[in-house]
């Protein structure tokens, strides 16, 4: 765990915003498209494509927590800005228009890196971008492992389900869950749903088919 002085100034400007009502929370994850079975009627608010594709505009730029702290090898231009922050950085030279499939190939490519969907809020704008998050360097990820602040990231409207019956305990789920919900035991995994975030990280590595997603309860949401 790495914690500095920027990433504290981060977590205090999120907590100011919360603290004057600015905004409800920093970032909310978003379950992965692929994670979706063709007959499962996932909620538009939580398709990353779908608030896209409902925005005014959007542009691509790269990630400003990877290119900050430049942790790992994961691809940098996966952050997608929405309506006035995708004007603003457009017309900074900081980030390129682009067309709804290529905004689709941008987040296919980060469920193959095991990127975590989020949308991410600031007091200008309600919805200000729809990133795709590594656990090393982005912001809002750091603050929520190291400081347990489930408030600032909240989950989506979405949870895992297990079905014991078809998993073989390969563990390849293990490392695609960054929230530490899937652990192997003596040979076999233990899955611990109360720690879900909803990504769907581990539905597209699960080579049983063993896991889906389903709606959460309200009371967890």
């Amino acid at each position: 765990m790495h914690t500095d002085d920027h990433l504290l100034a981060i977590l205090e400007k999120y907590d100011g915003w919360m603290r004057e009502g600015k905004i409800p929370y920093a970032g909310k994850i978003l379950p992965v498209r692929e994670a979706c079975r063709s007959q499962q009627r996932i909620l538009p608010t939580q398709q990353a494509i779908q608030i896209l594709r409902n925005a005014r505009t959007f542009a691509l730029a790269e990630c400003t927590c990877r290119t900050h702290y430049r942790r790992c090898d994961h691809p940098l231009e996966t952050c997608l800005l929405i309506n006035d922050m995708a004007d603003a950085w457009v017309e900074a030279s900081k980030a390129q228009r682009i067309s709804l499939e290529q905004a689709e190939e941008v987040l296919r490519k980060a469920n193959v890196h095991g990127l975590v969907h989020q949308t991410a809020y600031n007091p200008e704008q309600y919805i200000w971008a729809v990133c795709s998050c590594c656990s090393c360097c982005c912001y809002r990820l750091q603050i929520l492992r190291q400081f347990g602040r489930d408030d600032l990231v909240v989950r989506s409207d979405y949870i895992a389900v297990q079905k014991e019956t078809r998993c073989n305990d390969c563990g390849l789920c293990v490392p695609r869950c960054i929230f530490g919900a899937r652990q192997m035991v003596g040979g076999e995994l233990v899955y611990q749903s109360e720690r879900c975030f909803g990504c769907g990280l581990c539905v597209t590595a699960c080579p049983e088919e063993a896991i889906s997603l389903r709606m959460r309860a309200l009371r967890h949401r």
